[in-house]
């Protein structure tokens, strides 16, 4: 009678094993860091032509899919950076930016292990210039779409595009909404990802980010991002 209740249970056990491997995970949390370098033009703060800059950046990324395939997703990021310039050395400066991203996004294709999910986004940035002497936020919205294919069962591929509309933007000096007539912006990632384990995937991500606002005193960045990353999956 033991024997049976012994083998019953590992039954049971091992068929809740089974469906837990093979349930779809509905969160995923990621950690990554990687080099960002960039160019920056910003005539309100300095009368430089371009600032380089390059230096670590660090990403925690929530995922959440609702059980409809739809995406909420929200992004943290930390840059810390100085900006050189070889014109007017005596104006180079330390440099930190960081930033917090929301997304939500629904499914709208999935055929042959393709997927498209498109939405909105909202994106906040914070930068700081010269221990904080000078500070600029950035509040943007913006349409979105997602590309994912899964190339093998451990294999993937994800690119997500971001195209903001409108742009509010708070410095020293002043604060004011823009829209496309004045701000043109583009977001664009793309990931590799290797799935480790039912929990683990490792990840290798490339984002080019580039803002433009057409003011008086003017403003232009360029980023380049090359991301390492561990996602975890529950």
């Amino acid at each position: 009678m033991k024997l049976n209740r012994l083998l019953f249970s590992a039954a049971i056990l091992s068929a809740v094993s089974v469906q837990s491997q093979t349930t779809q995970k509905k969160n995923q949390l990621e950690f990554s860091v990687g080099n960002n370098w960039g160019y920056l033009k910003n005539l309100e703060f300095a009368p430089v032509a371009t600032y380089d800059y390059e230096g670590l950046v660090y990403k925690l990324n929530y995922t959440r899919n609702s059980k409809n395939d739809n995406l909420f997703e929200v992004n943290l990021d930390y840059l810390s950076s100085n900006l050189k310039t070889d014109r007017l050395s005596n104006l180079n400066t330390d440099y930190y930016k960081g930033g917090m991203h929301f997304s939500y996004l629904k499914k709208v294709y999935d055929k042959n292990r393709f997927t498209i999910h498109a939405g909105l986004q909202s994106r906040t940035s914070l930068a700081a210039y010269h221990d904080g002497d000078y500070i600029t936020f950035h509040q943007e919205f913006g349409i979105a779409g997602r590309f994912s294919y899964q190339i093998n069962e451990k294999q993937y591929l994800s690119s997500k595009l971001t195209l903001p509309f409108m742009l509010l933007r708070v410095t020293n000096a002043e604060g004011k909404f823009y829209t496309l007539d004045n701000y043109q912006s583009v977001f664009w990632d793309l990931e590799y990802g290797y799935k480790l384990s039912n929990h683990f995937d490792v990840k290798a991500t490339y984002n080019f980010n580039y803002s433009r606002l057409q003011i008086p005193s003017a403003y232009r960045e360029l980023q380049h991002q090359l991301n390492l990353g561990i996602n975890y999956k529950f």
